[in-house]
């Protein structure tokens, strides 16, 4: 497929660092460019504004950038360095909390990233605080969150009553205060996932690492990257793409190439079971982002990722949302519910959830209008029916 050059210019800038002649390709664009209005809209929305911003003083083509672009581009960049600054304020005063009560933690993606990874707070957009500690700390790390004020921001309907009763608890509920939301996490996954990323396998690994001076833990490169691209791939799956995994994914590989061993990278992913997954990723920003890959590796596994998938990444690529290439969790859960009994309960509450549940579900301003969101939830129930019943018949042919 044949990109234009304000899609190739986004995914040339999401590098931190570029190579001599990738900065001259990036130059040779921007008087390629035709629609400052889609690139600077596009560019924002994908989570590279600052990146591209970043560039701008080292192309001699950088002042053709029309002021207007440069200046939303500041802005993108000055916003995401704000709202960093708060949430890493944030983190610090629970990290230490955490730690007095003897409370271990794994910083998980943008709050790691942001200042490991980037080195810059306004580089790299994140909205919320994860973390991961270990299940039997979880109920103490809500109370603690309680005591400083957080609150639950969800209303838990019947359907995720149901849920907790019959499945495994990935995270709890986010606690916000004063719009800053933390997700504690206890586990990396659900059980019906087709992958096993072991929780007890990443705490070992996990690597010392400090955070806005605050002392804690990250996973090691290896987990680190297969935890991206597993995320990402959840997120694909459900047509609800954070644009900055690909640019995540594309740096870890850039900037800590040298670190990587690619036999250990693949026994890690062969442990989890999610080696197919994790190297479509890999293969993917290898092709598009030119992220540093060997070329025995991209060999072993291009066949990984198909004309479907790119024609989808392209799509993601320019804003496209909806139902992707695999079933919604609804079946993988319906499918783990043993009793029919169970699965008739699962299925009356996501078909008739809770009038609370809808007002928060859908942000609906004026609650006396809810009813008329029930087609809408039923519409989108249907459509992901048939693509379930497509995509199932599409894998027995």
């Amino acid at each position: 497929m044949i990109l234009s050059p304000e899609d190739k210019l986004i995914l040339s800038s999401i590098k931190i660092n570029l190579s001599i002649s990738e900065l001259e390709q990036l130059n040779d664009l921007i008087p390629q460019i035709q629609n400052w209005d889609y690139l600077i809209n596009t560019v924002i929305d994908r989570g590279v504004g600052p990146l591209f911003l970043k560039k701008l003083p080292l192309l001699s083509n950088g002042p053709m950038v029309p002021e207007l672009v440069r200046t939303k581009l500041q802005q993108s960049y000055y916003k995401t360095v704000s709202r960093g600054m708060v949430l890493q304020d944030n983190f610090r005063k629970i990290a230490d909390v955490f730690s007095a009560n003897g409370i271990a933690v794994i910083a998980l993606k943008g709050v790691y990233l942001s200042e490991w990874l980037y080195r810059d707070l306004g580089l790299r957009q994140f909205s919320d605080i994860d973390l991961l500690v270990h299940e039997e700390d979880g109920e103490k790390c809500l109370a603690l969150l309680s005591s400083m004020g957080y609150k639950s921001s969800s209303v838990l309907s019947n359907l995720a009553e149901f849920v907790q009763e019959h499945f495994d608890i990935v995270h709890y509920s986010p606690m916000v205060l004063d719009g800053v939301s933390i997700e504690i996490h206890i586990k990396l996954h659900a059980k019906t996932e087709k992958y096993h990323l072991l929780v007890a396998e990443v705490w070992k690994n996990a690597i010392p690492a400090t955070i806005n001076e605050s002392k804690v833990l990250a996973f090691n490169i290896y987990d680190l990257l297969i935890h991206l691209c597993l995320h990402l791939d959840k997120h694909v799956r459900v047509g609800h793409v954070q644009f900055t995994c690909f640019n995540d994914v594309t740096n870890l590989l850039n900037e800590h190439r040298d670190e990587i061993d690619w036999q250990k990278l693949i026994q890690s992913c062969q442990l989890y079971n999610c080696e197919n997954t994790v190297f479509e990723y890999i293969v993917l920003v290898n092709k598009y982002m030119n992220a540093p890959v060997p070329d025995a590796i991209i060999q072993q596994y291009s066949s990984l990722f198909i004309e479907e998938d790119e024609q989808l990444f392209l799509k993601l690529l320019g804003g496209y949302i909806g139902f992707q290439k695999s079933r919604s969790a609804h079946f993988n859960y319906l499918q783990n519910v043993e009793s029919p009994l169970g699965k008739v309960r699962y299925v009356w509450n996501v078909v008739f959830p809770s009038k609370a549940f809808m007002i928060q579900k859908y942000k609906i301003q004026q609650p006396s209008r809810v009813l008329f969101y029930y087609p809408y939830r039923y519409f989108i129930a249907v459509r992901g029916m048939v693509y379930h019943i497509q995509n199932k018949f599409k894998h027995h042919k």
